[in-house]
């Protein structure tokens, strides 16, 4: 047995509860099958004891907190379980001391929620941190569960004391992260979190591809941690605001005007971001082969993740950094997954095309694929050099962030607060001028799963005249 298994013998955490009339201990491997057969342990556990009306609970709570460590901690898993006359405590060590993250994720987000289902199911749980050693996650299940404020179950974790375990065996230094698009940054991590779960399900059957998924998580985690205290400290102090105009749907969250993010990061930790890019590369590719059930990330969603990741690893070799350098870049007007491939050509596009009103058509890759004459006229541009750029290239570049971000929770959690709703927005012009508009947005169904989005535009302000306009190919008016 490993010193660190002698150290610390479940339970470590236990109340003073007295003495359990049964006891039970059981581990597990990191692997995909813990969860159902920590399940199973403890409904026999529990049958036995003849403790059947804490069983749904104690199975369902058990099967999270051991889920998120065969995901998360890479490690083998120690199970000790007590009974008690009035409840049952479980207690689920990992040797990984990475802490578990609150994750204040969409209502239709598909990772996430874990931790928070415990906390609300429980009677009482927590994480109690056992430095390089490793975790333990507990809870306590009762007839009569405690009903708590969501400030009590967000305390009831105990999170906040343990966030600095995953450096605190390591000598540190700090990294600097400027310019730090917080609205893009938080729709990409929930990207990324949903993408290295649905890599390790795939990982487990393909063993072929050796990497190494523990460190990815570890230099997710320390990002993601820094993040989150910057956001709760500027929301705490007033320094938030919304990241759409008044009225517009979408919850996307309040986030600091600017935010230069300085995170502590171990003095070796050049390693675990190249493998962060390496495993979320990976997973973008078989995403884009459709192995994956994810859709491929945004453009600018894989190159916020580049920028941080580079810039972890390019500021420990002795770089000085470099901040954030926007959304308005014409690459991010250009640039779709290469082996993505367009909508299929069943698509029936002449709704667009010979509609005598203002409409534009894209398909989930965010890419326009028809446009009216009336709207590209408008726009100043040509339907056909318009058709095949994203659809930010029509987006004004101080809205592009938002749009990005709430495109991308669309097509990871399906939420859609936008479509049917009348939205009254800018529209960006060729030459750079905007111009108020009225949108209607709908989806329209194609065939192999894809969609296409429409958008009905109807211009709310009386457009430049052709004197004051630039030409179509971008010249100023008179210009040779």
């Amino acid at each position: 047995m490993a010193a660190a298994e002698k150290l610390y013998q479940l339970p470590v955490v236990l109340e003073d509860l007295g003495r359990a009339s049964v006891e039970a201990r059981h581990e597990l491997g990191p692997d995909l099958e813990s969860p159902a057969m920590a399940r199973r342990w403890v409904r026999e556990t529990l049958a036995a004891a003849n403790r059947e009306a804490w069983i749904d609970t104690a199975e369902l709570l058990v099967s999270e907190v051991v889920t998120n460590a065969a995901l998360h901690a890479h490690t083998s898993i120690e199970l000790w379980l007590g009974v008690y006359e009035d409840r049952v405590w479980v207690e689920v060590r990992d040797f990984n001391p990475v802490v578990p993250v609150r994750r204040d994720y969409d209502l239709e987000a598909t990772t996430g929620r874990g931790l928070g289902l415990v906390s609300r199911l429980a009677r009482s749980c927590g994480v109690h941190g056992l430095g390089e050693h490793g975790k333990v996650v507990w809870f306590c299940v009762a007839e009569d569960p405690t009903e708590l404020s969501a400030d009590e179950l967000i305390a009831s974790w105990d999170i906040d004391e343990l966030l600095d375990g995953v450096t605190e065996a390591h000598d540190v230094t700090l990294v600097e992260l400027g310019s730090l698009p917080a609205t893009l940054w938080l729709s990409a991590q929930q990207h990324h979190d949903a993408m290295v779960r649905e890599f390790v399900l795939y990982h487990a059957g393909h063993s072929e591809m050796p990497l190494d998924i523990a460190s990815a998580d570890a230099a997710r985690s320390l990002v993601s941690t820094a993040v989150r205290e910057a956001l709760e400290e500027a929301h705490a102090a007033g320094k938030t605001e919304p990241a759409l105009p008044d009225g517009h749907p979408s919850p996307l969250p309040w986030v600091p005007r600017q935010l230069d993010l300085r995170i502590a990061v171990p003095l070796d930790a050049a390693s675990l971001f190249a493998t962060l890019q390496d495993v979320l590369d990976a997973a973008e590719r078989l995403a884009v082969e459709e192995k994956l059930l994810i859709r491929p990330g945004l453009p600018e969603i894989i190159a916020v993740r580049d920028w941080a990741c580079e810039e972890v690893i390019s500021q420990l070799a002795g770089s000085t950094p470099a901040a954030w350098p926007g959304t308005d870049q014409e690459q991010f007007e250009e640039a779709v997954h290469a082996g993505l491939a367009p909508v299929p050509p069943q698509w029936d596009a002449s709704v667009v095309t010979e509609a005598d009103l203002g409409v534009i058509a894209a398909d989930d890759a965010n890419r326009i694929i028809a446009i009216s004459q009336p709207l590209a006229a408008a726009l100043l541009w040509e339907p056909e050099d318009l058709v095949g750029r994203r659809v930010v290239s029509v987006i004004p570049p101080a809205l592009r962030e938002a749009h990005v971000a709430g495109f991308s929770r669309h097509l990871n959690t399906g939420e859609a607060h936008v479509l049917g709703v009348p939205l009254d927005l800018p529209v960006l012009r060729k030459d750079g001028s905007e111009l108020r508009c009225r949108f209607l947005v709908e989806r329209a169904p194609a065939n192999d799963g894809r969609a296409v989005y429409l958008a009905w535009i109807e211009p709310l302000e009386e457009q430049p005249s052709a004197a004051g306009a630039a030409a179509p190919d971008g010249r100023a008016p008179g210009s040779s």
